[in-house]
């Protein structure tokens, strides 16, 4: 669910069904867990999902004691994480369809858009319709929020078209020249068009690329898409398309991997002008949902999503690779380990592995991660022939409802973060919850000033 697959999304909505009658309370006091991983608050929301279109909970980003919380089909939300455990929303905005991934980078907010709407302005961009077999904007909205306290439609400045859209982005800082580089991800292609009248993006297979935008941060209303990048992969046969691309900026290491079909790697010394490295992956996995490193950028950190994230997939019975974290040697290629999720989830839980960033520390390479409905998990990759488990939180199932398309309740942390001392996992139907991990694992950790959990910037050590 960061990412939910689009053919199931697009049943449900089509069919209208009911997926959840009910969402189970936030908080998490009295959930199985380790001891050593402490509940601290939550915003106490419950928002269940009935068909797709409403403002569920999706990714996050930080700047300072601000987070930014996306809606898939709704905007995003502001709030204020400095009390830790005592969290405070400030704002609801209202704008823009699926998936809702957002980023952030000072006083600008980007928002994915992942699917085509009838609209001929920027402004439109809020509230146009779905175009299911046809053009329309899809791409990154910019929105300039001045005061996290008042954020609403009216920030928004900006909507960059983007060939088949935006699932994910990453936000690439790039100072030296005064802009932000984002780069966009599409996971899937469809539905399938030509050029866009209005707007000029198209959408075709294979897509076999990711697209580069360009914020100016003097003018952010002049953004636009300024590259293309080639995967490489369209004459292997390959899925080619990235549905997250992990970056790390960590000194003279400049690296960012695509999950594609393949891992493709590049090196980003020049982050306006990526230069393929290499490209790998295991057979039977394809495509990669989900990139990381560590922080030397020695191993490469892949997850995939079997089932769509709508599915059970972490049953006692499903194959290890189903609920498994890979880690590759970034040099070679060559598979170094995995973890695979110990605790068996029921027929009843939506799991795979999903959204993880890696504690800023250079003293050991640690994971946090978001599952499903497996809940938030911590694990240890210094070793990553032999990563062990740290802590977990996995809560009961969500109470069941009676569906034609899933016999679930879909929910669960979509990603779990660690940010300046705290996890924070930003969860379907409850909103933001915090905790506390009580670790010697995590000594050093850097304290940052702001977090795009895809964004890996140094220095840790």
């Amino acid at each position: 669910m960061r990412h939910l697959s689009r053919s199931l999304v697009l049943a449900a909505v089509l069919a209208g069904v009911l997926l959840s009658a009910s969402a189970a309370s936030a908080g998490h006091e009295n959930d199985p867990r380790t001891r050593n991983l402490h509940p601290m608050g939550d915003t106490d929301d419950s928002r269940p999902i009935v068909t797709f279109e409403e403002a569920f909970f999706t990714d996050l980003a930080f700047w300072g004691k601000t987070a930014y919380q996306g809606t898939w089909d709704g905007g995003f939300r502001t709030i204020n994480i400095a009390p830790k455990g005592n969290l405070k929303v400030l704002a609801e905005v209202e704008c823009g369809v699926e998936q809702g991934d957002v980023g952030v980078y000072g006083d600008l907010v980007f928002r994915s858009v992942d699917f085509p709407v009838a609209a001929t302005t920027v402004a439109g961009t809020c509230e146009g319709p779905p175009l299911f077999d046809s053009g329309g904007f899809e791409g990154i909205q910019i929105f300039e929020v001045d005061d996290p306290r008042q954020a609403s439609a009216d920030d928004l400045i900006a909507a960059v078209p983007t060939d088949c859209g935006s699932h994910t982005h990453t936000v690439v800082p790039d100072p030296a020249n005064n802009r932000v580089l984002i780069y966009v991800a599409n996971a899937y292609t469809g539905p399938i068009y030509s050029e866009d009248p209005v707007w000029g993006h198209q959408c075709s297979n294979p897509h076999n690329k990711f697209q580069i935008v360009e914020v100016p941060l003097d003018a952010p209303e002049d953004a636009e898409v300024i590259a293309d990048v080639s995967l490489g992969l369209a004459e292997e046969g390959h899925h080619a398309s990235c549905h997250d691309i992990g970056v790390l900026m960590n000194g003279d290491t400049q690296l960012a991997l695509c999950a594609a079909g393949q891992a493709v790697l590049f090196d980003i010394s020049d982050p306006a002008d990526p230069v393929l490295v290499r490209d790998f992956g295991l057979e039977g996995i394809e495509p990669w949902h989900s990139a990381a490193f560590s922080w030397d950028g020695s191993v490469a950190v892949m997850g995939w999503e079997p089932g769509g994230g709508v599915a059970p997939e972490c049953e006692a019975s499903d194959p290890d690779d189903f609920k498994s974290i890979f880690f590759f040697d970034t040099a070679s290629g060559d598979l170094l380990g995995k973890w695979t999720l110990p605790r068996p989830q029921s027929e009843l839980e939506n799991c795979t592995i999903h959204n993880y960033n890696v504690v800023p520390t250079a003293k050991r390479d640690v994971l946090t991660v978001g599952n499903y409905q497996a809940g938030t998990w911590v694990v240890e990759f210094t070793n990553p022939a032999s990563p062990r488990t740290v802590a977990w939180s996995d809560p009961p199932p969500i109470p069941c409802c009676t569906s034609p398309f899933l016999p679930l309740s879909l929910g669960g942390a979509w990603g779990s973060y660690w940010y300046n001392g705290f996890i924070y996992e930003t969860n379907i139907t409850e909103g933001l919850n915090v905790f506390r991990l009580s670790s010697s694992v995590t000594a050093g950790a850097r304290k940052m000033p702001f977090l795009n959990p895809q964004t890996q910037i140094g220095p840790v050590g």
